[in-house]
């Protein structure tokens, strides 16, 4: 069949591995996979395979039976009103991205527990710092988020002595650790911890969750990693929580703006890490089957794998 006959598949994801366009050429023969629509007709579009693509580019594809995205967080897609009706949107629920994240985090939870950002800003300053050691189970780890993302962190932290808490917008049951839920339990939980890791997807009501408010209840000296969406975060009550020394140290891998831009005072800020959002990514190895079976089952006409409510944002 000629190549101008094919169904097509479309994959966007500009920053991502070069070897999936051949990964899925190889599992769906019978396609044809591109990287850009130019010179394709919107009808031939049966699926799209995407990451941060521009609003709007997917409404023309009439023939569209699923949108896949090609990783665990959907507020792009959620946000673009654009969208062609009735195409199911499944996220990506994979193994690979869990265990990446859940080693950032633990990296840099270990990191702010063993006080490197001093130690750094010391050896900087040619001062010999000494911080006594202690275990980590002398640090609350507090889990804003408990997801599949959120699940992984906790076994990761767990194995590292860490004591943990956990919050979510609903009930989690049997975790092992203590766990609180909704606007009600939110201050009984912070109560408890030492280190915020924010795990959420962004959604009206997660939007601006640590503001103020939330950051004028904090242990002196606290911790922050932000790796759930810079929205979570209202950057200047962040700054002004750092600068009266609220809060000790915040590592931020999103941002509301991204690339993050360079005249933001998160570059510059002594008391905050920036990382280029790679707390995780999405390998091929292990997250092209989940996607192939998504699109396999969307092209028979079945529901595809881990669907997306649009109307609650995740």
């Amino acid at each position: 069949m000629s190549d101008a006959r094919r169904d097509v598949i479309l994959f966007h994801s500009p920053a991502s591995d070069p070897s999936w366009r051949a990964e899925l050429a190889r599992e769906f023969p019978r396609c044809l996979v591109v990287d850009s629509l130019d010179g394709i007709a919107p009808e031939r579009v049966v699926a799209a395979i995407v990451w941060r693509y521009p609003a709007g580019m997917l409404q023309p594809l009439a023939n569209l039976r699923i949108i896949q995205v090609l990783g665990a967080g959907v507020d792009h897609i959620v946000a673009d009103d654009r969208l062609p009706p009735d195409v199911p949107v499944a996220r990506l629920v994979d193994e690979g991205l869990s265990h990446s994240m859940s080693i950032y985090v633990a990296m840099h939870a270990l990191a702010l527990h063993r006080r490197a950002p001093e130690l750094r800003r010391a050896q900087a300053e040619r001062r010999w710092t000494y911080i006594h050691p202690v275990h980590p189970s002398k640090t609350c780890i507090g889990l804003i988020g408990l997801g599949v993302l959120g699940l992984a962190c906790a076994q990761r932290l767990t194995s590292l002595g860490f004591s943990l808490a956990g919050w979510s917008r609903s009930p989690k049951q049997g975790l092992g650790f203590p766990t609180y839920a909704g606007t009600q339990e939110l201050e009984t939980f912070q109560q408890r911890v030492d280190c915020y890791v924010l795990l959420l997807p962004i959604t009206p009501v997660t939007a601006n969750l640590i503001d103020r408010a939330f950051l004028a209840r904090i242990k002196p000296g606290s911790t922050l990693i932000n790796v759930g969406r810079g929205g979570l975060v209202d950057d200047a009550a962040l700054l002004d929580a750092l600068d009266s020394g609220a809060l000790r140290h915040a590592v931020l891998d999103v941002f509301r703006t991204e690339p993050l831009p360079a005249d933001h005072p998160f570059w510059t800020h002594p008391g905050v890490t920036v990382t280029p959002h790679n707390s995780s990514g999405t390998n091929p190895s292990t997250a092209l089957v989940q996607i192939v079976d998504n699109v396999r089952q969307a092209l028979r006409g079945q529901l595809p794998a881990n669907l997306v409510d649009l109307a609650r944002g995740y």
